[in-house]
């Protein structure tokens, strides 16, 4: 859009509706600047940790606050009374046991199968290979291979095998821990959860010294295998088996110690105190400690007041210009954007809707948290904000550049309110896009839940993401604790469902206050409604023309991009007015007299021009939407009745007395793409009907004609197509008239075989009787070549 075409939308806008929209202005920048405002801010702003104070400042009033340091070190307390809890895997050793017992045996199994399948009995290189390999293999150990050869020419013999288990159990049955620098150096005792055959018991341990690291174990079971006599070598190669054996099967377990730390520390109640009027909080020159920062925002919640009245003027102020800058440069350079006054006051309405639930976010984030404990950050839940739902809602109620300028702003406004934080409104416009996109033309509500899906994955992903943009800069106050970044993501997905259930939800409201959907068009479209029935009985030919109309209407707007189910609804309702004189238009005649024929051509011209006022009259009573009213009004735009008005200069005596605007409709002329189509294509459909033989010549000339005309006669001033859309509306007529005017062939007649009795035909194959009804004769019947004679 050229500056100057702006600069008009802009003038004809201020004349209309300035003071509706900036009453507008005015409420949604205030109702902002209420939304983003934090009125627990303190009082005096500046008194932070570590500033001098720059007066004294004494108590107002008396007022309860937490004592963060009292509280702290109860806390800290309560985090010091948890023992620290280990994991004891007590079926560990019975496990290993049975682990020896497998191997020696499939290493038995194997040596006798493989010596059986060997030539005289005798394993080879390979065979022993095969065995010496699948014994560790199966310990899940390594081991040595001079003591596997020797289990191997021993034959794998079950006395190291009941040696090693009875080692390798008693050895397993103490506590081996990988690292003894874990336990306790304080003297502190820990907690032990023992699991064993599934079943979990708890017990203190006091006593480390029974704790064993793995070579403290191998040594142990050094002394053993003298005990059992190290001089059998049965003892000595179950001993070097157990030794390779040993496994820690005790552990900290750092997550359950810190989880019964972090739950003892929030069962800690806070610590409140009274603070008493009078007393003196900081006096000029100290330095301000924590306790007094802590106080003077304490006193701040209790009896603020005093800068609030700043603040919110200066918010609204700046969310003023964030608006207006915004709507300027909206309506005066890009095409789409609507400056409707009903759009613009739908547009606040939802900025406020996203903003309240954002500060309801904000509100409850602080609770929630706390209740939800350390597993789910407080900025999760901003995430919950249905922004999606918001654009979603305006590109279905307005259109996508509209819906794109919403989220713009509105998204500016929820990273302010969010702490001022850039990435939320990266976030936002993120997920708005996404849903505005899967939500184009959409012609089924489930639609909606599908677009709501798609922008909470797509929202999900972008929470991951931004923490991760987050961890990598160091900034303070992330989009969600870095720590808990799956919580994130579920938050996002959640947010994108949300977002398609309030637009379900408020789609039906805002179609109460006129807005148009394709949901509403969808009910608008089917021909059963009662003014399409109506017009269907009483004026056939207008109804059959008006199905035909919308046939290439929609054609032509889906190949140019337009609303193509809005052009088809209005198609079907443009000639509505018809039913009031139905007989006066000759598609409705059916070969009768002509009504017509005994008028005077400013009478005929009157009655035919009737149609339009009186179906945009009946339009209203029926309630139909603007868009279908303005089909009725623009789908003759201001075009001559030529007919009548040729008649009259024919039959004037004075063609010079005529006035040429009384043979001129009176409806406005199109001035959006949808009604621009509707026009060519009620003079296109009607035009065609006239040509003999149509070819696709013939029809293409017809139309690049009608075109031609209906562009020089200044009917397309205000119209929005351009001469490209021209070209391709004018295809779209050319290919769907010749589908409709296609050409059949002609069918021979149907050939009487001569052995046939008199009224019987044949065709094909199969023998028919000509169906007579003579008074007293008898029915008629049908048979088939070579069926049996019904009597025989």
């Amino acid at each position: 859009m050229s500056p100057e075409a702006g600069l008009r939308r802009l003038i004809h806008w201020s004349r209309q509706g300035a003071v509706r929209l900036g009453m507008t202005l005015l409420v949604l920048s205030l109702g902002t600047a209420l939304m983003v405002t934090s009125f627990g801010r303190s009082l005096d702003v500046g008194h932070e940790v570590g500033s001098v104070a720059e007066r004294d400042i004494r108590v107002k009033g008396s007022f309860h606050m937490v004592d963060r340091t009292e509280t702290l070190a109860r806390q800290r307390s309560a985090e010091a009374s948890q023992h620290p809890v280990f994991d004891l895997d007590a079926g560990l050793g019975g496990r290993v046991q049975a682990r020896v017992s497998e191997a020696f045996d499939v290493a038995r199994s194997q040596s006798m199968e493989l010596a059986r399948q060997a030539e005289g009995g005798t394993l080879g290189t390979a065979e022993t290979g095969l065995v010496l390999a699948s014994f560790p293999r199966t310990l899940g150990v390594t081991l040595d291979t001079e003591l596997l050869s020797r289990l191997h020419s021993l034959g794998w013999p079950s006395a190291v095998e009941s040696h090693t288990r009875q080692i390798i159990g008693a050895t397993m049955a103490e506590f081996i821990v990988a690292d003894r620098t874990v336990l306790p150096s304080d003297g502190r005792t820990i907690s032990v959860v023992r699991v064993r055959d599934g079943q979990r018991d708890e017990f203190i341990l006091e006593d480390f010294g029974a704790v064993r690291s793995p070579p403290e174990a191998r040594q142990i079971i050094s002394l053993r295998a003298l005990e059992l006599g190290e001089a059998d070598e049965g003892v000595r190669l179950a001993a070097t088996l157990a030794r390779a054996l040993v496994r820690p099967n005790f552990a900290h377990n750092q997550l359950l110690t810190e989880e019964r730390r972090s739950q003892a520390r929030d069962g800690v109640a806070e610590v409140r105190i009274q603070v008493r009027r009078g007393t003196a909080i900081v006096r000029e020159g100290d330095v301000v400690t924590q306790q007094q920062a802590d106080m003077l925002r304490a006193m701040s919640r209790e009896h603020g007041g005093g800068g609030m009245l700043g603040i919110v003027l200066v918010l609204t102020a700046f969310a003023a210009l964030v608006y207006v800058s915004l709507f300027l440069f909206s309506a005066g350079f890009i095409k789409k954007f609507s400056t409707e006054t009903r759009d613009v006051e739908a547009l606040a309405l939802l900025i406020l809707l996203t903003l309240g639930m954002g500060k309801l976010a904000l509100w409850a984030s602080g609770p929630l948290s706390v209740a939800f404990g350390s597993t789910v950050a407080a900025s999760s839940f901003w995430l919950l904000v249905p922004f999606a739902g918001g654009a979603m809602l305006v590109r279905i109620l307005v259109n996508s550049e509209t819906a794109l300028l919403w989220m713009l702003a509105t998204a500016i406004l929820l990273g302010v309110l969010f702490d001022g934080q850039v990435l939320y409104s990266v976030y936002f416009l993120i997920t708005g896009v996404t849903a505005a996109g899967g939500i184009a033309h959409t012609k089924e509500r489930v639609n909606v839940l599908r677009a709501g899906v798609q922008s909470g994955l797509v929202g999900a992903a972008a929470a991951l993401l931004l923490n991760l943009v987050q961890v990598q800069i160091g900034g303070a106050g992330s989009l969600g604790d870095a720590a808990h970044p799956l919580m994130d993501v579920a938050f996002a997905f959640t947010g994108g469902l949300l977002s398609a259930i309030l637009v379900l939800g408020l789609v039906p409201i805002f179609e109460l206050f006129g807005f148009v959907t394709d949901y509403k068009l969808l009910e608008l479209s089917n021909l059963n409604h009662p003014l399409l029935r109506q017009l269907m009985l009483r004026a056939p030919g207008t109804y059959h023309h008006s199905v035909t109309l919308a046939t290439l209407s929609e054609a032509a707007a889906e190949a140019i991009g337009a609303n193509a189910l809005q052009t088809k609804v209005a198609c079907y309702f443009h000639d509505i007015g018809k039913v009031v004189q139905p007989n006066h238009f000759i598609e409705n005649q059916g070969g009768g007299p002509n009504p017509h024929d005994r008028l005077q051509p400013h009478s005929s011209a009157r009655i035919i021009i009737s149609h339009v006022l009186d179906g945009a009259a009946i339009a209203r009573q029926y309630q139909l939407p603007q868009p279908v009213i303005d089909g009725i009004l623009m789908h003759h735009g201001t075009g001559l009745v030529q007919y009548f008005w040729a008649k009259a200069l024919e039959q004037a005596e004075d063609p010079n007395d005529l006035e040429e605007s009384d043979f001129r409709y009176p409806g406005q002329r199109p001035n959006t793409r949808e009604a621009g189509i509707m026009f060519l294509a009620d003079r296109v459909e009607a035009a065609c009907r006239t040509i003999k033989e149509p070819t696709e010549e013939k029809i293409r000339g017809m139309i690049q004609g009608l075109v031609n005309s209906a562009v020089t006669d200044g009917q397309f001033e205000e119209c929005p197509l351009t001469i490209s859309e021209l070209y391709l509306v004018s295809d779209a007529f050319t290919n769907t008239l010749l589908g409709i005017y296609h050409h059949r062939i002609d069918y021979p007649g149907i050939p009487v075989r001569p052995d046939l009795a008199p009224g019987v035909k044949a065709v094909g194959p199969i023998i028919t009787l000509e169906m007579t009804n003579p008074l007293g004769g008898t029915d008629p019947k049908i048979s088939a070549p070579n069926a049996p004679d019904k009597k025989a």
